[in-house]
């Protein structure tokens, strides 16, 4: 059996993993743009904070690929595959014969069409390039545009480092895709108080400066700077799979079924990449995090493998409290109008409680749990996150769930209710947890 992985982060290592935990002897082709292969992401803002150095943000060893007999070719890239033919080719032309592929490209961040973006000083960071070029960055004043989890992080690191940092965000709030307007002003004011200066509603227009970046300048003021991070997103990298004609879906990612198959025979698609089902909205969706990537990754290779198991579905969740030293959650739809629209006759409701440090919020559809919102206190979110997950009705059970002294306890009656709805290894496991708490 041949195997061809496109990618080497987390849903391409996981997939090595689940393949080798099957067929210790198939050949597997791993290929990977980037130069430096096996590093986290979600660690690159420590990096530039110069709290992490760059072996620390491995997470896999460096003798992994020959560990796991892997022939990885590092900093090559991909030009075209071909299902019909079962290849893929790359650049210089090198043509790799597979059974079966994996396409883990992940995602590609988004650089606004501003004039002056070719001006130096301007960055994202997406790449382990784009980390060192931001941390070899010279000057005190910094302009971070996009105030989703990287603009933030991004910010906080460059605070650390002694410099002046604005935070630019084109929509009305922070953290706009994850979190409501209520909680997005407790975070906007954990940040403020850390000392960035943060502007809502206000879009960049252009990067100003001769050849290199002196200002950034918006409809309403002219901030000034010596470096930009841009954050303002990432999109699906599908080129490959247009490429190929694999079908691509409504959110702009490639197009998977529950065995993370495309619509090509013996092509999987996992990670950033990849539409797939989403549990709390009930449609395909792209959860582009972390721990979404490496499951995905795992159902992949475990199919390519020749073992059939099915992806459950994911659920979107951010938390952000380690890095801005505020507890911070959220999961599933954080407003019950992004999914209500698609089943118009479902009912939804949203239940809020706020006090002045702590905000939790259900969004709920027909009783199930479909959102949540926790800021202040977050200690029992694996406890909604199981609720959601399984789709499990809590009605009857919304004070306890409101409660800040909420514990496993208060819900046992509830899973032993729908017991049926977890495998018996996870109801074992919860029932074992009941035992410790009680």
């Amino acid at each position: 059996m041949r195997h061809v992985i496109i990618g080497g982060s987390a849903a391409a290592i996981s997939a090595v993993e689940a393949i080798r935990s099957v067929d210790q002897h198939a050949q597997i082709d791993l290929f990977s743009e980037e130069s430096t292969p096996l590093f986290s992401r979600v660690l690159l803002p420590y990096y530039v904070a110069e709290e992490l150095t760059k072996p620390l943000l491995n997470f896999r060893t460096a003798d992994f690929f020959e560990k796991n007999m892997v022939n990885a070719h590092i900093g090559v890239k991909v030009a075209e595959i071909s299902p019909e033919k079962k290849t893929a080719k790359t650049e210089d032309g090198k043509v790799f014969e597979y059974d079966k592929l994996l396409l883990a490209t992940g995602g590609r961040p988004i650089v606004p069409p501003l004039p002056g973006k070719e001006k130096e000083g301007i960055s994202t960071l997406k790449y382990m390039a784009d980390a060192e070029k931001v941390l070899n960055m010279k000057g005190k004043k910094a302009v971070v545009i996009g105030a989703g989890s990287i603009g933030l992080e991004t910010c906080i690191s460059l605070k650390r480092r002694g410099m002046q940092v604005s935070l630019l965000e084109q929509l009305g709030q922070v953290m706009p895709t994850v979190f409501d307007e209520e909680s997005a002003s407790i975070i906007r004011k954990v940040i403020e108080e850390k000392g960035i200066d943060v502007y809502t509603g206000e879009r960049a227009v252009e990067f100003l400066g001769d050849g290199s970046v002196k200002g950034v300048k918006t409809p309403m003021r002219e901030l000034e700077c010596d470096m930009v991070v841009l954050a303002v997103g990432v999109r699906p990298a599908i080129e490959l799979a247009k490429g190929a004609g694999l079908g691509i879906g409504d959110r702009g990612g490639i197009k998977t079924d529950d065995l993370m198959l495309t619509s090509a025979p013996n092509v999987y698609a996992a990670g950033d990449v990849a539409e797939t089902f989403d549990i709390a909205r009930n449609t395909n969706y792209i959860n582009a995090i972390w721990p979404c990537a490496v499951e995905q990754g795992r159902v992949a290779g475990l199919n390519m493998a020749g073992k059939k198991v099915r992806y459950p579905g994911s659920v979107r969740m951010n938390s952000i409290g380690n890095f801005i030293g505020f507890p911070a959650i959220s999961m599933g739809v954080t407003h019950a109008s992004e999914c209500s629209y698609l089943e118009p006759d479902c009912n939804y409701q949203e239940i809020k409680r706020r006090t002045m440090h702590i905000y939790r919020k259900l969004i709920l559809k027909d009783w199930k749990i479909v959102g949540a919102i926790l800021v202040g206190k977050t200690q029992k979110a694996g406890l909604i996150s199981t609720l959601l997950r399984k789709q499990i009705p809590v009605e009857g059970f919304i004070p306890n769930l409101m409660s800040d002294s909420l514990n496993f306890a208060d819900l046992l009656p509830l899973i032993r209710r729908h017991a049926q709805k977890f495998s018996e290894l996870e109801f074992k496991e919860l029932m074992d947890s009941a035992v410790l708490v009680a």
